[in-house]
C-alpha cells in the first residue's frame, strides 16, 4: 500500500526500479478509487487494496533480502526508520486534514466518532478497531467512517512488525551454523526464508477462507486472513532474489502477463461488496498481481506489451502518487457525500470531489512525502523513527482542538426551553388529556412552528449512539443461559421480555414497571434474533443460525420453568428468513412471501407462549425512522422542524400486521407509535428528550419515561 520506488522514470535494467510496478500501483488505486466513487462497472474495484498487498510484500522483502545479502544482517532501526518516513507525514497530514473537515461539515455526533477512529489509526490499529465496529449489531446503520480505508494501512504495518524480525532471526541461524557470506550463507537464508514464508502464507489461506466463511465482517478487516496476500508478494521477491539467467520464449511471457491482467480484471467485474472477502475471492486478482510482478522480474519481461503500457508516464505518475491518492480519496468522497446529503453523488458534485482529490494528493506528494523521504535531516534513523510518537501528539492536539470546536456547536442552543404541553394548551389545536400523548402532540407542534432546539437533551448528544440499554452479565449474545432477575426481585409475581434488540430497548422501562408494580423481571433478548417461530439466518453469514435458534427454545423452557404472570414480546422484521415452504430463503425483495412469514412465525410464537399459561402482551410500532435523530440534531439545524420526520411505512405495516396477529390469537396489543408520533409525524425530541439513539431503537432515558404510560395501557395496578 505504501512502499514505492524512489524512482522517477521509466524501467531500467539493473537499476532495482521497475516502471511495470509503478503502472501496476496506478492501476490498483485507479480500480480502489472508482468502486469508492461508486461507479456501477467497478463494483470489484475494491480488490485494488489486495492488488497492492502484493506489491508491497514484493518490494518491502526485496529491499530486506538485498539487505541481508549485502550485509549478512536486518537494521531493524534502519527498517522502521524507513517506513517512518514513507508512511508517517502523509498518513498524519490526511488524518488531521480528514477531523478538521469532520468537524466543519459533518454533523457533531458523527465527529465524535471519527476522532475515536483517527486515534486507532494512529496506532496502526484501524483494523481493530472497524472489525469491532462491523460485528456490533447495534452499528448495523452507521454511516461508514472517513477513515475507514486505514485499515489496510494498519495490517501493513502489523505484518511489518512480525516479518523483519523473523528475517533477523533467520539471518541469526544461518550465522549460528556457520554459513558466513558466500552463497552458501545467501541460499541457506533463501530456503529457511522461503520454507518459513511459504509456512506461514500457506496457514494465513487457510485460515482466511476458515474466516471468511464463519465470520465475514471481521475476516474483511484480519490481518490473519489478509497476511498470506503480502507473503505472497514477499516469497515472490525471494524467489526473484537470485538472478534468473534463462530466458523463457516471449510468447509465454506475453501470455503469461495477459493473464495476470485478466486476473485482476475478471475480479473487478465479477466481484461485488455481496462477495464473501477475502477467502476464496481473494486468490483470483493475488495470483494476478503476482502473475505480473513475476513476469516483470523475468529476463524479458520488461518488454512484453503489458510492461510495456504500465510503465507509460502518467501510468508511473498515478503510481508515484498512489499513496497520496489512496489516503485522500476516501475522507473526501465520504465527507463531501455527508455534506451534500447524497449516498452516490451527482455527476458535478463528483467531479467537484474527483478534483479536490487530485489537488490534495498532488500537493501531498510534492510537499509532504518527497522532502522526508529525500531530505538528509530525516534520512537520520533515530529522527525518523521520532516521527511516530510526534504524529501522534499532532493528531492528539488535532483531536483537543477538534472537540473544543464540538463542545462551541453543541452550546449554540443552550438558552433554548424544553417543551411543554401547556405551550400549546388553550391553543387551536386540542391537546390530549392523556400527559404521555399531548406531550408527544405539543413536540410535533413545535416542530412544525419551527421551534428551536431545546437546549438540555436527554441524553446527550454526544454518546447517543452508545446509549444502548445495559444487560448486566445477562446479554445472551455471549452463549450464557444465566438469568438475571431485576425489578423488585422480592415479588411474587414475574414479567419476562423477550425478543430482539428492540425489545431490549424497552427493557429501561419494563424494569421500572416491575420495581414500582411488584413484578421480578427477566429479559431474555438477543438482539438481531426476533421473537418468531419463523427461522431467521444469521445477519453476517446468510447461513442458518443455531445460535439465535438455540436461544429462541430455550427461551420458551425457561418461560416455562417460571412461570410468569406475564410475558412481553417485541421484535422487528428482520430478513432473511426460511420460507413457509422450509426450503426457500426471502426477504425484503419478495415481500409478499416475507410478510407471510413474518406473520405466521409471530402467530406460532405467541400461540406457544400463551399454551405455557401466561398473559401475552406485545409491545409493537415503534416507529423506524429515515433518519438518526441525533445526527440530524447535530447536523447544524436552526430549529426543531428540520428534524420532524415521517415514520417509516415499511417496518409500520409489518408492526400493524404483527399487532393484527396478536388480537387474534387474544394477546394484548401496546401500539407504541402514541408516545412517538402525533398524525404519523415523529419529532426527534419530545420535551427535552431525544426519543431514539438511531433510526429505530429507543434512548434509555425516554424508555423510562414511558414505563407509567406502558403499566397503565397494561391494566397493571400495584400489589
Amino acid at each position: 500500500m505504501s512502499e514505492v520506488s524512489q524512482a522517477t522514470s521509466g524501467t531500467r535494467p539493473g537499476s532495482g526500479f521497475r516502471g511495470d510496478v509503478q503502472g501496476l500501483r496506478a492501476v490498483a488505486v485507479l480500480l480502489v478509487i472508482a468502486a469508492h466513487a461508486r461507479f456501477d462497472a467497478f463494483d470489484g474495484g475494491f480488490v485494488g487494496v489486495d492488488v497492492f498487498f502484493v506489491i508491497s510484500g514484493f518490494l518491502i522483502t526485496g529491499l530486506l533480502v538485498r539487505e541481508v545479502a549485502t550485509t549478512g544482517r536486518v537494521s531493524l532501526l534502519g527498517f522502521y526508520a524507513r517506513r517512518a518516513r514513507r508512511i508517517i507525514p502523509a498518513a498524519t497530514v490526511v488524518l488531521v486534514g480528514t477531523v478538521a473537515a469532520s468537524a466543519i461539515f459533518l454533523p457533531v455526533l458523527r465527529t465524535t466518532e471519527i476522532f475515536t477512529d483517527a486515534l486507532w489509526a494512529s496506532f496502526f490499529a484501524a483494523n481493530v478497531r472497524f472489525a469491532v465496529v462491523e460485528t456490533d449489531y447495534f452499528a448495523t446503520d452507521q454511516p461508514v467512517s472517513p477513515l475507514q480505508h486505514y485499515w489496510s494501512l494498519a495490517v501493513e504495518e502489523q505484518f511489518y512488525v512480525v516479518w523483519p524480525l523473523l528475517l533477523l532471526v533467520l539471518a541469526l541461524v544461518v550465522r549460528r551454523r556457520g554459513a558466513r557470506g558466500g552463497g552458501g550463507a545467501e541460499m541457506s537464508l533463501r530456503s529457511l526464508a522461503l520454507g518459513s514464508l511459504g509456512l506461514l502464507t500457506v496457514a494465513s489461506l487457510a485460515w482466511s477462507i476458515w474466516a471468511t466463511y464463519d465470520s465475514p465482517a471481521t475476516a474483511y478487516f484480519s490481518t490473519f486472513t489478509r497476511g498470506w496476500e503480502l507473503g505472497l508478494g514477499a516469497v515472490l521477491a525471494v524467489l526473484l532474489a537470485t538472478p534468473v539467467r534463462r530466458r523463457l520464449p516471449r510468447w509465454l511471457l506475453e501470455a503469461a502477463a495477459v493473464v495476470g491482467l485478466l486476473a485482476i480484471a475478471g475480479a473487478v467485474l465479477l466481484y461485488s461488496p455481496q462477495t464473501a472477502f477475502p477467502g476464496y475471492a481473494a486468490v483470483l486478482p493475488v495470483l494476478g498481481a503476482a502473475i505480473l510482478l513475476g513476469v516483470g522480474g523475468l529476463p524479458g519481461g520488461e518488454r512484453t506489451g503489458v510492461a510495456r503500457v504500465l510503465s507509460l508516464a502518467p501510468a508511473r505518475v498515478i503510481g508515484d502518487w498512489s499513496f497520496s491518492l489512496y489516503l485522500w480519496h476516501f475522507p473526501v468522497l465520504r465527507i463531501a457525500g455527508a455534506h451534500w446529503g447524497e449516498r452516490t453523488l451527482s455527476p458535478l458534485h463528483l467531479v467537484a470531489a474527483l478534483g479536490a482529490v487530485v489537488a490534495l494528493s498532488a500537493l501531498t506528494f510534492y510537499l509532504v512525502e518527497q522532502p522526508f523521504r529525500r531530505g538528509r535531516w530525516w534520512r537520520l534513523p533515530r529522527v525518523a523513527v521520532a516521527l511516530y510518537p510526534a504524529s501522534v501528539g499532532i493528531l492528539l492536539l488535532a483531536l483537543v482542538a477538534g472537540n473544543g470546536w464540538v463542545d462551541r456547536r453543541l452550546g449554540v442552543n443552550d438558552d433554548n426551553p424544553a417543551i411543554t404541553s401547556a405551550d400549546y394548551e388553550g391553543g387551536p389545536e386540542r391537546i390530549s388529556d392523556d400527559p404521555a400523548r399531548a406531550l408527544v402532540q405539543a413536540s410535533v407542534l413545535a416542530a412544525r412552528e419551527g421551534r428551536p432546539v431545546p437546549g438540555t437533551l436527554v441524553p446527550p448528544l454526544r454518546g447517543i449512539r452508545q446509549d444502548t440499554a445495559p444487560l448486566g452479565e445477562c446479554d445472551y449474545r455471549t452463549g450464557t443461559t444465566r438469568l438475571c432477575p431485576v425489578g423488585d426481585t422480592d415479588a411474587e409475581r414475574s414479567l419476562v421480555v423477550i425478543g430482539d434488540s428492540h425489545a431490549r430497548a424497552w427493557t429501561p422501562a419494563t424494569n421500572l414497571v416491575g420495581e414500582r408494580f411488584g413484578y421480578t423481571a427477566y429479559n431474555l433478548v438477543y438482539s438481531g434474533c426476533p421473537a418468531s417461530q419463523a427461522e431467521r439466518l444469521d445477519p453476517e453469514t446468510k447461513r442458518e443460525w443455531p445460535e439465535c435458534n438455540d436461544f429462541k427454545q430455550w427461551t420458551l423452557a425457561t418461560i416455562a420453568e417460571l412461570e410468569p404472570d406475564l410475558v412481553l414480546v417485541s421484535s422487528a422484521a428482520l430478513p432473511k428468513v426460511i420460507g413457509l415452504d422450509g426450503s426457500s430463503v426471502v426477504g425484503f425483495t419478495k415481500p409478499r412471501k416475507f410478510r407471510a412469514v413474518q406473520l405466521d412465525g409471530m402467530r406460532r410464537e405467541l400461540e406457544m407462549i400463551q399454551a405455557l399459561g401466561p398473559d401475552v402482551a406485545l409491545l409493537a410500532n415503534t416507529p423506524k425512522l429515515p433518519r438518526e435523530p441525533g445526527v440530524c440534531l447535530s447536523s447544524g439545524v436552526s430549529d426543531l422542524g428540520g428534524c420532524l420526520f415521517d415514520a417509516g411505512a415499511d417496518a409500520r405495516r409489518y408492526q400493524k400486521g404483527f399487532a393484527k396477529v396478536a388480537r387474534q390469537v387474544g394477546a394484548t396489543v401496546v401500539d407504541a407509535e402514541k408516545w412517538f408520533c402525533y398524525q404519523r409525524a415523529c419529532p426527534s425530541v419530545v420535551g427535552n428528550y431525544v426519543t431514539m439513539r438511531d433510526s429505530e431503537h429507543m434512548t434509555t432515558a425516554y424508555a423510562r419515561t414511558l414505563a407509567g404510560p406502558l403499566a397503565e395501557e397494561l391494566g397493571l395496578e400495584t400489589p
